[in-house]
């Protein structure tokens, strides 16, 4: 643990064009810091604490968007420097990066050693480690691997009091004290500044396949998903979309041969018993692109509003339907993108003047099914109108009372988490 000396940070004043290019929902920052390490973060922390500077911690940027619309913004404060690869253990499977890190340069590194992070997000040139862990980013492959609270072994964050503080640790049997590593997991910058991480990565598998298949809608491909969960085989991923063909289900395995080829075979049964069509393997070319698109989700105009919706697994047909029932009402282009087998659908709705009006009865009908639905990018006339997050629940008193215990000044991202926290 290291504090703050509280000595003032290297606070650059922005100008009209440095302000613009930090904007978030429309409000800029008037400062800018770019700490060099952990210890200048703390300090950079606790002088915007005692200064009451509102503080929104940056990775690459390229998730911004995601968050309620802030009470104030002051400074931008920068990851970029904090950057590299600390320490890296093959044989023990796992990695330290620091939090400006970015992802394509770990899964690199990774890739030299035959290995991977199966963190499988819709990562952005630029897109940082850090900005992954706080927007709790994940992709396809969470069906197998699960999400970056899987994947998270130790974390080191600078908090508004000057201090750099450590939990976990950097090996994988670690089980001491409390697992602070999720507080700081989907938190979006609001409690700490994540500066350094250790991370659980996995080896290449020998072989990779896919399998294609058409349904005609989307509780066939719902029952064939269910048939597959239900059974001794292990996917990686499983995704349903809609196209001008009807339901696109693609379903990857990875492994050794052997296995492989079982769960190919035993996948395109499942798939043709339900009424499947067009059951094939695809080739390597024609894989990668799918599961780029995949991983991209919807792909929305200027305008357009992008949707997280979470169900039970047992729900996956109905909320599909429904999604598309509710925006058909509202007059409204919709895309959807399902991870089939951990219940999670991202939408995609065109622009439309009655946004906000398909997104509340959506949110409606799915809290009836024990739903839930995140706004994570829409018009700022519709964010100003609504939580993003959805309605606060029973936690949010805790949620409250470690904002504060964490930020009692009320400086990290204010008004940006659940709650208007």
């Amino acid at each position: 643990m290291a504090v703050a000396t509280g000595a003032r940070p290297d606070v650059k004043e922005l100008g009209k064009k440095g302000s613009r290019a930090n904007t978030v929902d429309g409000i800029a920052p008037r400062y800018a810091i770019e700490p060099a390490n952990e210890n200048e973060c703390g300090e950079a922390l606790a002088w915007a604490s005692r200064e009451r500077f509102a503080v929104i911690p940056r990775g690459g940027g390229t998730r911004l968007h995601i968050g309620n619309v802030p009470r104030a913004y002051d400074v931008a404060l920068s990851t970029a420097e904090m950057s590299g690869i600390v320490e890296y253990e093959p044989a023990d499977l796992t990695i330290t990066v620091r939090a400006g890190t970015p992802l394509a340069r770990v899964q690199a590194t990774l890739a030299e050693r035959r290995q991977f992070l199966p963190l499988d997000p819709d990562a952005r040139h630029g897109s940082t480690i850090g900005g992954v862990i706080a927007a709790n980013a994940s992709g396809p492959l969470r069906l197998r691997h699960g999400t970056v609270r899987d994947s998270l072994l130790g974390t080191r964050v600078a908090t508004t009091d000057g201090v750099v503080a450590k939990a976990g640790g950097k090996v994988v049997k670690n089980v001491t004290g409390y697992d602070l590593n999720k507080l700081y997991v989907g938190s979006f910058g609001t409690l700490a500044v994540i500066t350094e991480v250790t991370l659980k990565v996995a080896p290449f598998p020998d072989v990779e396949r896919t399998i294609a298949a058409r349904f005609a809608d989307y509780r066939a491909a719902a029952r064939a998903t269910y048939r597959v969960l239900r059974s001794p085989l292990t996917p990686s991923a499983i995704e349903l979309t809609r196209d001008d063909r009807g339901i696109l289900f693609l379903a990857h395995v990875a492994g050794f041969p052997r296995p492989v080829a079982r769960m190919v075979d035993d996948l395109s049964a499942f798939a043709r018993d339900e009424g499947a069509t067009g059951v094939d393997p695809l080739d390597d070319v024609a894989a990668r692109d799918a599961w780029s698109a995949a991983r991209r989700g919807p792909e929305i105009a200027d305008g357009g509003t992008l949707a997280r919706v979470a169900v039970p697994i047992g729900q996956i047909a109905w909320a599909c339907e429904t999604a598309e029932v509710v925006a058909g009402r509202h007059d409204l282009p919709v895309t959807l993108w399902a991870s089939a087998g951990v219940g999670v659908i991202r939408v995609g709705l065109g622009e439309s003047p009655r946004a906000l009006e398909a997104i509340r009865a959506l949110r409606a009908a799915l809290r009836e099914h024990l739903g839930t639905l995140v706004v994570e990018e829409c018009p700022l006339d519709v964010k100003r109108e609504i939580d993003v997050f959805g309605e606060p629940g029973n936690s949010q008193e805790i949620a409250r009372r470690l904002k504060t215990t964490y930020d009692p000044a009320g400086v990290m991202a204010p008004g940006r988490f659940l709650g208007r926290l």
